[in-house]
């Protein structure tokens, strides 16, 4: 960080130095009656150095932005594609250093052909020791389809936990339900490694709506591009029954990655 600084720094005082030059040119051809040849030259030198200063500027005022994001970010995607599902199929939330919700996902599941293919992933970017993390969920539409615990976080990665269950009952009553996620950070100095984290996904009422991929874990977030939970299709219609869902964010030392399995949680 500090060798950036340094070198955009030099840059500006390299741009200061060319643009006082300039000033001293101009009077010495105003001396000598040359100077409307000069300013032609001197509009095009001028207009690239404005360029360098004003970029330069840009990178060092990124700089301290892009220090500032780190930790981890769930990612969702939904692949299916039928009408059912709405909103937005395809998000990440913020960095834990600023956590922000994944763009809402709607559920609107019923007796139609059709249903919804769900899968998650955490990403890792710098994150650093001495912190937790929890993973959050929580649904907004608040229909009378979506049902047990709408808003809950794992336990801390120090002490971690699935999220409450909560319930997907969607069908053909008006109303669906809308999902999203997040994943928090807060200090602890206990914790002197950097953790790699994954979600683990879970459904556990077992009905017929309730398929293919019913309990698993993504890849683990030190990798370019981690790998997607298995997919898990949703298609809770008229029928009786829904579908109960947990999520979990499993952060342990690296080392510990060689004991884990691809569908429990290893912390």
């Amino acid at each position: 960080k500090q060798w950036y600084q340094r070198r955009v720094r030099g840059q500006l005082q390299y741009c200061s130095i060319h643009l006082l030059a300039c000033d001293l040119e101009v009077q010495f051809f105003k001396g000598r009656g040359h100077l409307e040849r000069y300013q032609r030259s001197a509009t095009r030198t001028m207009g690239q150095t404005s360029t360098m200063v004003v970029f330069l500027l840009g990178l060092l005022l990124l700089q301290p932005v892009v220090a500032w994001v780190y930790g981890f970010r769930i990612c969702f995607v939904e692949t299916e594609g039928s009408s059912q599902c709405q909103k937005s199929r395809n998000s990440c939330s913020g960095w834990s250093s600023h956590p922000r919700w994944t763009a809402a996902f709607r559920d609107d599941t019923d007796d139609r052909g059709g249903g919804s293919n769900y899968k998650w992933k955490i990403q890792g970017h710098r994150p650093r020791k001495h912190y937790e993390y929890r993973l959050c969920f929580q649904e907004t539409e608040g229909s009378s389809q979506c049902q047990g615990t709408r808003f809950s976080c794992t336990g801390w990665s120090s002490a971690p936990s699935w999220t409450k269950p909560f319930r997907d009952d969607t069908d053909g009553r008006g109303g669906g339900c809308i999902y999203s996620w997040k994943i928090e950070q807060r200090p602890n100095s206990v914790i002197d490694s950097e953790p790699v984290c994954r979600v683990c996904f879970k459904e556990t009422e077992g009905s017929s709506q309730c398929q293919m991929s019913r309990r698993s874990c993504s890849g683990w977030s030190d990798t370019a591009s981690p790998d997607w939970t298995a997919p898990y299709r949703d298609d809770t219609d008229g029928r009786g029954g829904g579908c109960h869902y947990h999520w979990y964010l499993d952060c342990i030392p690296s080392y510990m990655k060689p004991y884990c399995d691809t569908i429990n949680p290893c912390s």
